[in-house]
Protein backbone atom coordinates (compact mmCIF):
# COMPACT_ATOMS: atom_id res chain seq x y z
CA UNK A 1 0.00 0.00 0.00
CA UNK A 2 1.56 3.28 -1.14
CA UNK A 3 0.04 5.48 1.59
CA UNK A 4 -0.31 3.51 4.82
CA UNK A 5 -0.83 6.66 6.92
CA UNK A 6 -3.87 7.65 4.90
CA UNK A 7 -5.27 4.11 5.04
CA UNK A 8 -4.79 3.84 8.79
CA UNK A 9 -6.43 7.22 9.30
CA UNK A 10 -9.39 5.99 7.24
CA UNK A 11 -9.76 2.94 9.50
CA UNK A 12 -9.41 5.09 12.61
CA UNK A 13 -12.13 7.51 11.60
CA UNK A 14 -14.49 4.85 10.23
CA UNK A 15 -14.16 3.19 13.63
CA UNK A 16 -15.04 6.41 15.44
CA UNK A 17 -18.79 6.37 16.01
CA UNK A 18 -20.68 9.31 14.55
CA UNK A 19 -24.24 10.15 13.61
CA UNK A 20 -26.15 13.22 12.52
CA UNK A 21 -26.27 15.48 15.56
CA UNK A 22 -23.79 13.32 17.45
CA UNK A 23 -20.46 14.15 15.81
CA UNK A 24 -18.50 15.15 18.95
CA UNK A 25 -16.05 12.23 18.98
CA UNK A 26 -14.97 12.63 15.40
CA UNK A 27 -15.00 16.43 15.63
CA UNK A 28 -12.52 16.32 18.51
CA UNK A 29 -10.20 14.10 16.51
CA UNK A 30 -10.38 16.34 13.45
CA UNK A 31 -9.72 19.47 15.50
CA UNK A 32 -6.54 17.85 16.79
CA UNK A 33 -5.48 16.68 13.33
CA UNK A 34 -6.00 20.08 11.73
CA UNK A 35 -4.05 21.80 14.50
CA UNK A 36 -1.23 19.29 14.08
CA UNK A 37 -1.07 20.11 10.36
CA UNK A 38 -0.77 23.78 11.32
CA UNK A 39 -4.22 25.24 10.74
CA UNK A 40 -6.08 27.62 12.99
CA UNK A 41 -9.24 25.82 14.09
CA UNK A 42 -12.57 27.06 15.37
CA UNK A 43 -16.07 25.67 15.77
CA UNK A 44 -19.50 27.24 15.49
CA UNK A 45 -22.93 26.62 17.00
CA UNK A 46 -24.45 24.83 14.02
CA UNK A 47 -25.57 21.95 16.22
CA UNK A 48 -27.91 24.25 18.12
CA UNK A 49 -29.94 24.84 14.96
CA UNK A 50 -31.13 21.21 14.71
CA UNK A 51 -30.69 19.72 18.17
CA UNK A 52 -27.14 18.50 17.59
CA UNK A 53 -24.42 18.30 20.20
CA UNK A 54 -21.60 20.11 18.35
CA UNK A 55 -20.97 22.50 15.49
CA UNK A 56 -19.01 22.61 12.27
CA UNK A 57 -15.23 22.30 12.47
CA UNK A 58 -13.55 25.10 10.50
CA UNK A 59 -9.84 25.12 9.76
CA UNK A 60 -7.97 28.08 8.28
CA UNK A 61 -4.56 28.21 6.60
CA UNK A 62 -3.86 31.88 5.96
CA UNK A 63 -1.46 31.31 3.06
CA UNK A 64 0.87 33.65 1.19
CA UNK A 65 -1.14 34.23 -1.99
CA UNK A 66 -4.05 36.48 -2.81
CA UNK A 67 -6.89 34.02 -3.12
CA UNK A 68 -9.00 31.62 -1.06
CA UNK A 69 -10.09 28.03 -1.69
CA UNK A 70 -12.69 26.05 0.26
CA UNK A 71 -12.48 22.28 0.82
CA UNK A 72 -15.24 20.44 2.65
CA UNK A 73 -16.61 17.08 3.78
CA UNK A 74 -19.20 16.11 6.38
CA UNK A 75 -18.60 14.33 9.68
CA UNK A 76 -21.94 12.54 10.11
CA UNK A 77 -23.20 9.37 8.50
CA UNK A 78 -26.54 7.72 7.83
CA UNK A 79 -28.06 5.36 10.44
CA UNK A 80 -26.59 1.90 10.99
CA UNK A 81 -23.14 3.47 11.11
CA UNK A 82 -22.08 2.58 14.67
CA UNK A 83 -19.60 -0.15 15.52
CA UNK A 84 -18.35 -0.53 11.95
CA UNK A 85 -15.87 -3.34 11.25
CA UNK A 86 -14.13 -2.74 7.89
CA UNK A 87 -13.02 -5.74 5.83
CA UNK A 88 -10.52 -5.42 2.95
CA UNK A 89 -10.49 -7.90 0.09
CA UNK A 90 -8.87 -7.57 -3.32
CA UNK A 91 -8.29 -3.87 -2.91
CA UNK A 92 -11.87 -3.05 -1.93
CA UNK A 93 -12.96 -2.03 1.56
CA UNK A 94 -16.40 -3.04 2.83
CA UNK A 95 -18.09 -3.42 6.18
CA UNK A 96 -18.63 -6.88 7.65
CA UNK A 97 -22.14 -6.78 6.19
CA UNK A 98 -23.98 -5.69 9.34
CA UNK A 99 -23.52 -1.92 8.93
CA UNK A 100 -22.75 0.73 6.36
CA UNK A 101 -19.07 1.46 5.71
CA UNK A 102 -19.21 5.28 6.18
CA UNK A 103 -16.85 5.90 3.27
CA UNK A 104 -19.54 8.52 2.70
CA UNK A 105 -18.05 10.71 3.93
CA UNK A 106 -14.99 9.60 5.91
CA UNK A 107 -13.13 8.98 2.66
CA UNK A 108 -13.66 12.66 1.82
CA UNK A 109 -12.43 13.77 5.22
CA UNK A 110 -9.28 11.70 4.80
CA UNK A 111 -8.72 13.00 1.25
CA UNK A 112 -8.69 16.56 2.57
CA UNK A 113 -6.39 15.76 5.48
CA UNK A 114 -3.94 14.00 3.17
CA UNK A 115 -4.17 16.78 0.59
CA UNK A 116 -3.43 19.41 3.22
CA UNK A 117 -0.38 17.53 4.46
CA UNK A 118 0.93 17.23 0.91
CA UNK A 119 0.26 20.84 -0.09
CA UNK A 120 1.51 22.47 3.11
CA UNK A 121 4.42 20.07 3.38
CA UNK A 122 5.60 21.02 -0.10
CA UNK A 123 6.60 24.46 1.15
CA UNK A 124 5.15 26.09 -1.98
CA UNK A 125 3.24 29.40 -1.70
CA UNK A 126 -0.43 28.71 -1.09
CA UNK A 127 -3.63 30.73 -1.05
CA UNK A 128 -5.85 30.93 2.00
CA UNK A 129 -7.40 27.49 2.58
CA UNK A 130 -10.75 27.21 4.31
CA UNK A 131 -11.62 23.71 5.52
CA UNK A 132 -15.18 22.93 6.58
CA UNK A 133 -16.07 19.64 8.22
CA UNK A 134 -19.82 19.95 8.57
CA UNK A 135 -22.42 18.43 10.87
CA UNK A 136 -25.92 17.19 10.13
CA UNK A 137 -25.42 16.82 6.39
CA UNK A 138 -27.26 13.55 5.99
CA UNK A 139 -30.45 14.76 7.71
CA UNK A 140 -30.83 18.14 6.02
CA UNK A 141 -27.53 19.89 5.22
CA UNK A 142 -27.91 21.60 8.60
CA UNK A 143 -24.26 22.40 9.17
CA UNK A 144 -23.86 24.12 5.81
CA UNK A 145 -27.12 26.02 6.32
CA UNK A 146 -25.92 27.33 9.68
CA UNK A 147 -22.43 28.31 8.53
CA UNK A 148 -21.67 32.03 8.84
CA UNK A 149 -20.78 32.72 5.22
CA UNK A 150 -19.63 36.25 6.05
CA UNK A 151 -16.53 34.68 7.59
CA UNK A 152 -15.80 32.63 4.44
CA UNK A 153 -13.74 34.36 1.75
CA UNK A 154 -13.63 31.60 -0.86
CA UNK A 155 -15.60 32.04 -4.06
CA UNK A 156 -14.94 28.47 -5.29
CA UNK A 157 -14.86 25.20 -3.42
CA UNK A 158 -14.68 21.41 -3.63
CA UNK A 159 -16.92 19.05 -1.67
CA UNK A 160 -15.24 15.66 -1.28
CA UNK A 161 -18.57 13.91 -0.99
CA UNK A 162 -19.57 12.14 -4.20
CA UNK A 163 -19.72 8.50 -5.27
CA UNK A 164 -17.79 7.14 -8.21
CA UNK A 165 -14.23 6.55 -9.31
CA UNK A 166 -11.56 9.20 -9.03
CA UNK A 167 -11.74 11.83 -11.77
CA UNK A 168 -15.52 12.22 -11.46
CA UNK A 169 -16.74 15.71 -10.58
CA UNK A 170 -20.39 16.56 -9.88
CA UNK A 171 -21.36 19.96 -11.24
CA UNK A 172 -25.11 19.77 -10.70
CA UNK A 173 -27.58 18.46 -8.15
CA UNK A 174 -31.33 18.74 -7.62
CA UNK A 175 -33.19 20.97 -5.24
CA UNK A 176 -35.65 19.32 -2.86
CA UNK A 177 -39.00 19.95 -1.18
CA UNK A 178 -40.30 17.82 1.68
CA UNK A 179 -44.05 17.52 2.05
CA UNK A 180 -46.28 16.10 4.78
CA UNK A 181 -50.03 15.58 4.48
CA UNK A 182 -52.42 15.10 7.40
CA UNK A 183 -55.92 13.82 6.64
CA UNK A 184 -58.80 14.10 9.10
CA UNK A 185 -61.71 11.74 8.62
CA UNK A 186 -64.73 10.89 10.81
CA UNK A 187 -64.83 7.96 13.24
CA UNK A 188 -67.75 5.52 13.25
CA UNK A 189 -68.40 2.00 14.46
CA UNK A 190 -66.95 -0.23 11.75
CA UNK A 191 -69.59 -2.94 12.27
CA UNK A 192 -72.76 -0.99 13.03
CA UNK A 193 -72.53 2.12 10.86
CA UNK A 194 -69.33 2.31 8.74
CA UNK A 195 -71.17 4.43 6.15
CA UNK A 196 -71.34 7.29 8.68
CA UNK A 197 -67.55 7.46 8.89
CA UNK A 198 -64.95 9.02 6.63
CA UNK A 199 -62.04 6.62 6.28
CA UNK A 200 -58.86 8.72 6.39
CA UNK A 201 -56.70 5.70 5.58
CA UNK A 202 -58.68 5.06 2.39
CA UNK A 203 -58.41 8.72 1.39
CA UNK A 204 -54.65 8.61 1.96
CA UNK A 205 -54.27 5.45 -0.11
CA UNK A 206 -56.22 6.97 -3.00
CA UNK A 207 -54.12 10.13 -2.86
CA UNK A 208 -50.92 8.12 -3.12
CA UNK A 209 -52.11 5.52 -5.62
CA UNK A 210 -53.27 8.18 -8.10
CA UNK A 211 -50.34 10.54 -7.53
CA UNK A 212 -47.66 11.03 -10.19
CA UNK A 213 -44.49 9.82 -8.51
CA UNK A 214 -41.18 8.06 -9.03
CA UNK A 215 -39.22 9.17 -12.10
CA UNK A 216 -41.28 12.07 -13.44
CA UNK A 217 -38.81 13.23 -16.12
CA UNK A 218 -35.02 13.10 -16.58
CA UNK A 219 -34.58 15.89 -13.99
CA UNK A 220 -37.40 15.27 -11.52
CA UNK A 221 -38.37 12.54 -9.02
CA UNK A 222 -40.72 12.15 -6.08
CA UNK A 223 -41.10 9.57 -3.34
CA UNK A 224 -43.64 9.23 -0.49
CA UNK A 225 -42.66 6.20 1.58
CA UNK A 226 -43.70 7.16 5.14
CA UNK A 227 -47.33 6.41 5.98
CA UNK A 228 -49.19 6.28 9.30
CA UNK A 229 -52.70 6.27 10.77
CA UNK A 230 -54.18 7.14 14.13
CA UNK A 231 -56.07 3.86 14.34
CA UNK A 232 -55.52 1.50 17.24
CA UNK A 233 -58.63 -0.60 16.78
CA UNK A 234 -60.09 -2.49 13.86
CA UNK A 235 -63.70 -1.77 14.87
CA UNK A 236 -63.50 1.99 14.34
CA UNK A 237 -63.40 3.73 10.96
CA UNK A 238 -59.99 5.40 10.71
CA UNK A 239 -60.30 9.11 11.43
CA UNK A 240 -56.68 10.23 10.93
CA UNK A 241 -53.89 9.39 8.51
CA UNK A 242 -50.71 11.06 7.34
CA UNK A 243 -47.94 10.54 4.84
CA UNK A 244 -44.77 12.35 3.92
CA UNK A 245 -42.03 12.30 1.37
CA UNK A 246 -40.06 14.43 -1.03
CA UNK A 247 -39.75 15.81 -4.53
CA UNK A 248 -36.45 16.63 -6.25
CA UNK A 249 -35.49 18.31 -9.48
CA UNK A 250 -32.48 19.93 -11.08
CA UNK A 251 -34.95 22.40 -12.65
CA UNK A 252 -36.40 24.76 -10.03
CA UNK A 253 -39.48 25.55 -12.13
CA UNK A 254 -40.28 21.87 -12.57
CA UNK A 255 -39.84 21.36 -8.83
CA UNK A 256 -42.19 24.17 -7.86
CA UNK A 257 -44.70 23.09 -10.53
CA UNK A 258 -44.74 19.59 -9.05
CA UNK A 259 -45.30 20.90 -5.54
CA UNK A 260 -48.28 22.92 -6.81
CA UNK A 261 -49.65 19.83 -8.60
CA UNK A 262 -49.15 17.74 -5.43
CA UNK A 263 -51.14 20.19 -3.31
CA UNK A 264 -53.96 20.46 -5.85
CA UNK A 265 -54.15 16.68 -6.23
CA UNK A 266 -54.34 15.97 -2.51
CA UNK A 267 -56.92 18.70 -1.88
CA UNK A 268 -59.09 17.37 -4.71
CA UNK A 269 -59.10 13.80 -3.33
CA UNK A 270 -59.84 15.01 0.20
CA UNK A 271 -62.72 17.16 -1.05
CA UNK A 272 -64.23 14.20 -2.92
CA UNK A 273 -64.60 12.31 0.37
CA UNK A 274 -65.34 15.27 2.62
CA UNK A 275 -62.12 14.76 4.57
CA UNK A 276 -60.12 17.52 6.21
CA UNK A 277 -56.56 18.07 5.03
CA UNK A 278 -53.49 20.07 5.95
CA UNK A 279 -50.26 20.11 3.93
CA UNK A 280 -46.91 21.28 5.19
CA UNK A 281 -44.11 21.87 2.70
CA UNK A 282 -40.50 22.82 3.25
CA UNK A 283 -37.89 23.75 0.67
CA UNK A 284 -34.73 22.01 1.87
CA UNK A 285 -32.32 23.35 -0.73
CA UNK A 286 -32.09 24.79 -4.23
CA UNK A 287 -30.71 23.02 -7.32
CA UNK A 288 -27.44 24.06 -8.91
CA UNK A 289 -25.61 23.58 -12.20
CA UNK A 290 -22.05 24.86 -12.73
CA UNK A 291 -21.00 25.43 -16.37
CA UNK A 292 -17.86 23.64 -17.50
CA UNK A 293 -16.08 26.92 -18.28
CA UNK A 294 -16.33 28.01 -14.64
CA UNK A 295 -13.03 28.37 -12.80
CA UNK A 296 -13.83 25.59 -10.34
CA UNK A 297 -14.14 23.06 -13.20
CA UNK A 298 -11.27 24.50 -15.21
CA UNK A 299 -9.00 23.87 -12.22
CA UNK A 300 -10.46 20.38 -11.75
CA UNK A 301 -9.81 19.49 -15.38
CA UNK A 302 -6.24 20.79 -15.27
CA UNK A 303 -5.48 18.96 -12.00
CA UNK A 304 -6.91 15.71 -13.40
CA UNK A 305 -4.83 16.02 -16.55
CA UNK A 306 -1.63 16.49 -14.56
CA UNK A 307 -2.39 13.36 -12.58
CA UNK A 308 -3.44 11.36 -15.64
CA UNK A 309 -6.98 10.85 -14.34
CA UNK A 310 -10.06 10.08 -16.42
CA UNK A 311 -11.77 13.48 -16.01
CA UNK A 312 -15.58 13.34 -16.08
CA UNK A 313 -18.22 15.95 -15.29
CA UNK A 314 -21.66 14.62 -14.37
CA UNK A 315 -24.80 15.74 -12.60
CA UNK A 316 -25.89 13.94 -9.44
CA UNK A 317 -29.25 12.89 -8.01
CA UNK A 318 -28.68 13.70 -4.36
CA UNK A 319 -28.31 16.90 -2.42
CA UNK A 320 -25.08 17.88 -0.70
CA UNK A 321 -23.52 20.83 1.08
CA UNK A 322 -22.64 22.25 -2.34
CA UNK A 323 -26.34 23.05 -2.84
CA UNK A 324 -26.16 25.46 0.08
CA UNK A 325 -22.83 27.03 -0.87
CA UNK A 326 -23.82 27.55 -4.50
CA UNK A 327 -26.99 29.31 -3.37
CA UNK A 328 -24.75 31.61 -1.31
CA UNK A 329 -22.65 32.50 -4.35
CA UNK A 330 -19.70 30.10 -3.95
CA UNK A 331 -19.20 27.95 -7.08
CA UNK A 332 -18.86 24.51 -5.50
CA UNK A 333 -18.72 21.03 -7.02
CA UNK A 334 -18.58 17.47 -5.73
CA UNK A 335 -15.43 15.34 -5.94
CA UNK A 336 -15.57 11.54 -6.08
CA UNK A 337 -13.29 9.54 -3.80
CA UNK A 338 -13.94 5.96 -4.93
CA UNK A 339 -16.98 4.83 -2.96
CA UNK A 340 -20.20 3.36 -4.33
CA UNK A 341 -23.47 1.94 -2.95
CA UNK A 342 -23.39 4.46 -0.11
CA UNK A 343 -26.22 4.50 2.43
CA UNK A 344 -26.44 0.70 2.25
CA UNK A 345 -24.74 -2.29 3.86
CA UNK A 346 -23.22 -3.01 0.43
CA UNK A 347 -21.25 0.25 0.46
CA UNK A 348 -17.70 -0.20 -0.76
CA UNK A 349 -14.55 1.82 -1.33
CA UNK A 350 -12.01 1.09 -4.06
CA UNK A 351 -8.74 1.72 -2.24
CA UNK A 352 -6.71 2.55 -5.36
CA UNK A 353 -9.07 5.45 -6.05
CA UNK A 354 -9.26 6.50 -2.43
CA UNK A 355 -5.49 6.60 -2.00
CA UNK A 356 -5.20 8.94 -4.98
CA UNK A 357 -7.90 11.28 -3.69
CA UNK A 358 -5.47 12.97 -1.31
CA UNK A 359 -3.09 13.49 -4.21
CA UNK A 360 -5.97 14.99 -6.20
CA UNK A 361 -6.85 17.30 -3.33
CA UNK A 362 -3.27 18.58 -3.17
CA UNK A 363 -3.19 19.04 -6.95
CA UNK A 364 -6.44 21.04 -6.86
CA UNK A 365 -4.85 23.33 -4.26
CA UNK A 366 -1.70 23.64 -6.36
CA UNK A 367 -3.64 24.31 -9.57
CA UNK A 368 -5.73 27.00 -7.94
CA UNK A 369 -2.61 28.51 -6.34
CA UNK A 370 -1.04 28.91 -9.77
CA UNK A 371 -3.90 31.29 -10.65
CA UNK A 372 -3.29 33.48 -7.59
CA UNK A 373 -0.94 36.42 -7.23
CA UNK A 374 1.10 37.46 -4.23
CA UNK A 375 -0.66 39.35 -1.45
Amino acid sequence: MNNPQMYQELLELIGTDSASGKETQIAEKLIAKLKEIGLTVLTDNAGDTFGGECGNVIGIWEGDLDGSLMLSSHMDRVPNGLGIHPVEKDGVLRSDGTTILAADDISGVCAILDGLRRAIGSGKPLPRLEIIFSVGEETGLYGAKALDMSAIRSRIGYIFDSPGSIGRFVNGAPGMFQMEVEITGRPAHAGNEPEKGIDAAHVMCEMISTLKKGRLDPMTTSNFPILSTGSKSCNVVCDFASFRGEARSRDLQKLTDYVTYFEDHCHAVAARYGAGITIEKHQNFLPFLIPEEDEVLVCAKAASAELGLDYRVEVGGGGMDANIYNAQGMATIGVATGYTKNHTKDEQLVLADFLRSGELCAKLIETYAARCGAK
